[in-house]
């Protein structure tokens, strides 16, 4: 099976529309992969406080966690990148996600 460039918008968006309907939330979750396992190592949730309270009762901190982990399962399986790492970003729960070098996601990190 060939690699689905839009394969991973394409889940994130379905997964957002299900689980944040109706909400408003913005900010981001900045994700690391174990590259030798392959699979997700960790988050940084940058979100307000009530924010994250909704993130977890709707179940899209689990939910995104578990897709993110498979997505970078996906890529590391089609040899597609070596970026496993990066950023989701909701902005008024409409989601975007940007893959990045893993030096990268550890600047966004740090910053602010």
């Amino acid at each position: 099976m060939n690699y689905d460039a839009s394969f991973d918008h394409t889940r994130l968006n379905q997964l957002t529309e299900q689980l944040l309907s109706g909400t408003e939330i913005s900010g981001e979750i900045l994700f690391i992969a174990d590259k030798e396992e392959i699979g997700i190592l960790g988050a940084a949730w940058r979100f307000e406080s009530e924010d994250i309270g909704i993130l977890k009762d709707r179940n899209y901190k689990f939910m995104l966690m578990e897709l993110l982990d498979s997505l970078i399962r996906y890529r590391a399986s089609h040899k597609s990148t070596d970026s496993l790492c990066g950023v989701v970003r909701l902005e008024k729960s409409r989601a975007d996600m940007q893959w990045l070098p893993e030096a990268d996601v550890q600047r966004l990190r740090f910053a602010d």
